[in-house]
């Protein structure tokens, strides 16, 4: 009997503190992402768009915003706003969920539609 309570309790008390995900937060906002292969991307983030900026690479893009879940969204390329670079910039279709929350960052696991690469990245909060 001590055995099964002292179980209770164990599992009770981990349970209650387990992180909570507060994906609602980064549903909109500005953002910023520092990418090892792209530099600084600055993203401003409504209810149904997201623009991101990379002054890096000279490519600002609008991008339609699908909320799948409470912490999955799916990103699709609207158009083009700025591409100094000339670097063609395709159709594709992002897969992103948040894997973990803070109290000023969120870290994305993101892959493209088709393939098997994965990228985790880390978003932190600029507004």
């Amino acid at each position: 009997m001590k055995l099964l309570c002292t179980a209770f309790f164990l599992l009770f008390f981990t349970s209650s503190f387990a992180q909570e995900l507060a994906c609602d937060r980064f549903k909109t906002g500005k953002f910023l992402m520092e990418d090892p292969n792209t530099g600084k991307n600055y993203i401003t983030r409504t209810a149904t768009t997201q623009i991101e900026d990379v002054p890096d690479l000279g490519i600002k893009v609008e991008l339609n915003i699908r909320w799948e879940d409470e912490c999955t969204f799916v990103l699709t390329l609207k158009k083009v706003l700025e591409n100094t670079s000339g670097r063609e910039v395709g159709d594709f279709e992002l897969i992103s969920k948040i894997t973990e929350t803070g109290e000023d960052y969120f870290l994305v696991s993101s892959r493209i539609e088709g393939m098997d690469l994965i990228m985790d990245r880390k978003f932190v909060v600029l507004e």
